[in-house]
């Protein structure tokens, strides 16, 4: 009997997750049938036993979302050079001794697909990233490998923030990065990037006052479901080009899956399927 391969995603909420379709989708196009990929609901409390399970069950590697990024970090037993620059994992590999390695894919998969969507150089360009969590690790990274250096990043604790701002400068002294405490009025920028879960139902409900962004300013919203956020809406109503996480998702969906198994994802047909499960056309705006 072929062996079963198995993988999965972890996280709290995890319903909303498409990781699994997109997998078996790619799996399905590429004659894998030997392979699974599973949703997890893992509370953060519970986190330890579940990483340890993952590995006594025979689990070949998993993605971790919200809000488990940063404290795998502790658990691997090895991580990627990227991962000690930014402290955050989103995908893990376990060998057949039941030896993990942390990546991240995430500033992969934001680049990636920002690249498609926008075409200017990112030096000298004014960049807001909300939130200061695991996602907005990576997205920062990322923005930093391009070369991007007048980037603010806002959070409703501003510590953690500062903290992360810290960390970053180690690794990219010559880039400045600056921490803001968050306020509802957002400042002017190019580039608005949502790491938070505004639009996931755990906020206040509030969506932060746009009206000072530039007139052909980007909002960009890691959250891809529903695949238009409150922010987006706000965004949209004021004329300003939009995009979901959707292309993020697929992207850093595509990296880890080459980690896992060496094969190529086949975006296209992916991303095809993924757009006509959510009912959604390109976004535009």
């Amino acid at each position: 009997m072929e062996k079963t391969h198995l993988y999965g995603v972890i996280g709290d909420p995890i319903h909303h997750s498409l990781s699994p379709f997109m997998h078996q989708l790619a799996y399905a196009e590429l004659e894998m049938s030997n392979h699974r990929y599973l949703p997890f609901h893992v509370r953060a409390e519970r986190l330890v036993e579940a990483v340890r399970g993952m590995a006594a069950l025979g689990i070949q590697g998993f993605n971790a979302t919200i809000p488990h990024k940063e404290n795998l970090v502790p658990l691997m037993d090895e991580l990627d050079s990227f991962v000690q620059v930014i402290g955050a994992v989103n995908t893990v590999k376990i060998d057949p001794t039941g030896r993990m390695t942390g990546y991240n894919t995430d500033a992969y998969g934001f680049i990636t697909n920002l690249r498609e969507i926008f075409s200017e150089s990112l030096r000298d360009l004014d960049i807001l990233v909300l939130g200061a969590g695991g996602a907005a690790r990576g997205v920062l990274a990322g923005l930093l490998q391009e070369g991007a250096n007048r980037i603010v990043v806002m959070n409703r604790t501003l510590n953690r923030a500062e903290a992360l701002v810290e960390r970053l400068r180690v690794h990219f002294p010559d880039q400045p990065v600056t921490p803001q405490a968050w306020t509802n009025r957002l400042p002017a920028c190019r580039l608005l990037i949502n790491t938070t879960s505004l639009g996931m139902g755990d906020d206040d409900g509030s969506v932060p006052d746009l009206r000072d962004l530039v007139a052909d300013a980007l909002v960009y919203d890691i959250v891809y479901a529903p695949p238009v956020t409150p922010l987006l809406a706000v965004a949209r109503g004021r004329g300003l080009r939009v995009e979901n996480g959707l292309g993020m998702l697929i992207h850093q969906g595509a990296r880890a899956f080459e980690i896992w198994t060496g094969r190529v994802m086949p975006v296209a047909k992916v991303r095809k399927g993924l757009k006509e499960r959510m009912g959604v056309a390109e976004l535009g705006g």
